[in-house]
């Protein structure tokens, strides 16, 4: 494994981190400590080393920073093409910015997508990998966790692999019960865990500064169906989805800046309803 320059490391981790637009508490968008970031980048860098990738909600910006790095040639791997689908035009925006001020738009780009609606059919099967840290799923036992899983498996191919950041606290009963049935529902639906890093990166998160999550890597064995099948979430999986209370009927956070940041009226909701 190349060794790696911790200061141009770190300074390329702070280009991606000061690019992306603040994290909305109320969607669960809770953004992984610099560091931690740097050792998870490193880490699915070579999972993903020469594959197309799609990333199922990227708040965090380890989409960038596999590309960002890789192109700089501080990492040796990482992957070939890299497709963002968030609901939070912010961040598709901030992807798009980032990729041109860096000259990698020809390898990383974004897309307005909530998990909610299929997935698209141009993305159907059509990724080597895919890499998604989404809502821990507290209060509805994992079913948003679920939700960002099932897309991602849907956008793999043949032989793809998968990467998926999960709470897992020793000290949370809770971040057990998800992290168990996470690993029977990726088991059941044809793959294989072929590593797990526990308790590997800490949070900017105020309530429960100390909370961790791991590193999950699965990888496919069951051939999936070729035929397109993805349907809309059912309506018991939008309860709670981001926490208790509050279920998901937001369609896209809409961004008014053209993607600068401002300290606050930088954004509006657009409901799935069509109100806003």
């Amino acid at each position: 494994m190349k060794q790696i320059n911790l200061r141009e490391s770190l300074n390329a981790i702070s280009d991606v981190v000061n690019n992306r637009p603040r994290p909305l508490r109320e969607f669960d968008q809770i953004f992984m400590k610099s560091a931690d970031m740097l050792l998870q980048t490193e880490h699915v860098s070579r999972y993903f080393d020469d594959r197309r990738v799609v990333c199922i909600g990227d708040g965090d910006a380890i989409g960038l920073c596999l590309v960002h790095l890789h192109n700089l040639k501080i990492l040796d791997k990482g992957p070939r093409e890299l497709h963002v689908l968030d609901f939070d035009e912010r961040v598709v925006l901030s992807v798009q910015q980032f990729a041109k001020r860096f000259n990698i738009a020809d390898r990383v780009s974004a897309e307005l997508y909530n998990v909610i609606d299929p997935l698209p059919k141009k993305h159907w099967r059509k990724f080597e990998g895919f890499y998604t840290n989404p809502p821990f799923g507290k209060s509805n036992d994992g079913r948003s966790v679920e939700a960002f899983i099932k897309r991602g498996e849907e956008a793999l191919g043949k032989d793809g692999v998968g990467c998926l950041v999960i709470a897992d606290d020793s000290r949370l009963q809770w971040s057990r019960d998800v992290l168990l049935a996470t690993q029977k529902m990726v088991l059941n639906n044809g793959f294989m865990i072929t590593e797990l890093l526990p308790e590997f990166h800490h949070y900017h998160l105020d309530d429960v500064p100390d909370l961790t999550s791991c590193s999950m890597v699965v990888q496919r064995v069951k051939a999936p169906l070729a035929r397109y099948s993805s349907k809309r979430l059912e309506e018991a999986q939008l309860n709670n989805f981001y926490g208790k209370g509050k279920h998901l009927r937001v369609k896209y956070v809409r961004d008014l800046t053209g993607g600068s940041r401002f300290p606050s009226t930088d954004y509006k909701l657009e409901l799935i309803d069509g109100e806003n």
